[in-house]
């Protein structure tokens, strides 16, 4: 039997007003009944409804996490764990806390459920693609939203994101440097900003050089940006050896492609150099240390969390590109 205000309010002999105060931490209750209301909710087991709250306060203190995979690949993933623990960082601070909400299914997009229930305050959306739906859907639920990195065909929005044609062009630059002359870019799924945006970097850095650029040197992952995925794009390109040296957009896809060149019998650094893309812990454990651009994940994380605060308070707000560095490490040594 589901434990309602009314059974708190009677087992601590006190008003339903009276446990509703204690609750929400309105004040004006006596300290030994506030202690004989807290000894119910124990006893009783009872948890607050935060709709009802919703209603009586405009407010449900829920930040939702909208994201476009299963919860179980996420979590698996580095980059989201470390994104989400900048967030946790600034929302704990104020009692908010956290609504992960997954990708559709059975028709029902879980994330608007999660909007239209009043459960969260506002969102943040994770793993944008261009013209993404879910930004479209938001906008006509009219929930404050923070957008995590910048698709296009969507309108306007608030975004946070890192500079990741700034990144493109340092890894593909320091391969260069290195003495690489055909350089294997693996990067992510077509569509998505950050895809986009890196490759940019990519080419620039062939202009810089005076080096054509030639596409069919660019390579994609149909989705998961994987080990799985960065060793068979690498396994499969090793057969026509047509590359010196690979610019992997993301640690994980690396360590994929570090594993086929071993596998292979080459060396990573001495014959082909590998720069990755994250900087997540994994990348300075794998064997060769693998060189990577490093993205402020957990910064990333925080600045959403702030800005979609201040855009609840009803403060001016504005999109942030957060600067990416390129952190030098064994897969690209020369020895």
């Amino acid at each position: 039997m589901t434990v309602k205000i009314k059974d708190v309010a009677k087992t601590a002999n006190v008003s339903v007003a009276t446990v509703s105060r204690v609750i929400n931490a309105f004040g004006n209750v006596k300290p030994e009944t506030e202690k004989k209301v807290l000894e119910a909710i124990k006893e009783l087991n009872y948890f607050p409804n935060h709709s009802a709250k919703s209603l009586r306060t405009n407010s449900s203190d829920g930040i939702g996490v909208v994201i476009s995979h299963d919860l179980d690949y996420f979590i698996s993933f580095p980059y989201f764990v470390e994104f989400i623990h900048g967030m946790s960082v600034v929302l704990s601070d104020l009692n908010y806390h956290l609504v992960i909400s997954t990708a559709k299914k059975n028709g029902i997009n879980p994330y608007l459920e999660v909007a239209k229930k009043g459960i969260v305050d506002g969102m943040i959306i994770f793993d944008v693609k261009d013209g993404d739906e879910r930004i479209f859907s938001l906008k006509k639920c009219g929930i404050p939203f923070v957008v995590i990195g910048r698709p296009k065909d969507v309108g306007d929005y608030i975004f946070v994101d890192t500079d990741n044609e700034s990144g493109g062009m340092l890894a593909t630059q320091h391969l260069f440097d290195v003495g690489c002359k055909k350089i294997l870019f693996i990067n992510g799924p077509k569509g998505h900003a950050a895809t986009r945006f890196r490759l940019n970097g990519y080419i620039k850095a062939h202009k810089n050089m005076g080096i054509r650029y030639d596409e069919k040197l660019v390579k994609y992952v149909e989705k998961n940006s994987d080990r799985e995925n960065g060793y068979a794009i690498t396994r499969e390109s090793l057969a026509s050896m047509d590359f010196d040296g690979i610019f992997v957009s993301g640690d994980l896809m690396a360590t994929g492609a570090i594993a086929a060149i071993e596998e292979s019998g080459l060396k990573v650094g001495k014959d082909i150099p590998i720069v990755g893309f994250d900087d997540v812990p994994l990348a300075s454990m794998v064997n060769p240390s693998l060189t990577t651009v490093k993205q402020p994940i957990h910064d990333v994380g925080k600045t959403a969390a702030s800005i979609l605060i201040n855009m609840l308070n009803g403060k001016k707000v504005e999109s942030q590109i957060l600067s990416v560095s390129l952190v030098k490490r064994a897969s690209t040594f020369r020895k």
